[in-house]
């Protein structure tokens, strides 16, 4: 298959309901999405990720920490955080994020 295509706004449960478990998108030649939905006040970490990931803010606000640094999200946000480093994401308001992982 040369094209996989996903509507993201018709996954997962609306952002009031987030779970905070990642919902797989797709998976081609070792790269990893998934969606993730954050409810307020809640977080995903801090895990070590064996690959570099790239955080994508569909919606929402948050903040990435990532060993002793950290940066606000918000809509429009695409940050980037290194193999092997430990990282913590958390939702301020409902957030949804696109990750892509990369071996």
């Amino acid at each position: 298959m040369n094209l996989q295509v996903v509507q993201t706004d018709k996954l997962a449960a609306p952002l009031e309901a987030a779970s905070a478990t990642p919902t797989p998108l797709i998976r081609a030649q070792g790269v990893q999405t998934l969606l993730l939905d954050l409810g307020s006040g809640q977080s995903v970490g801090p895990c070590e990720m064996r690959n570099t990931v790239l955080y994508y803010v569909i919606r929402g606000r948050g903040r990435l920490e990532v060993g002793d640094e950290a940066s606000d999200l918000r809509e429009g946000t695409l940050a980037v955080v290194a193999a092997g480093s430990v990282r913590r994401v958390s939702a301020i308001e409902p957030m949804r994020l696109l990750l892509v992982q990369i071996p």
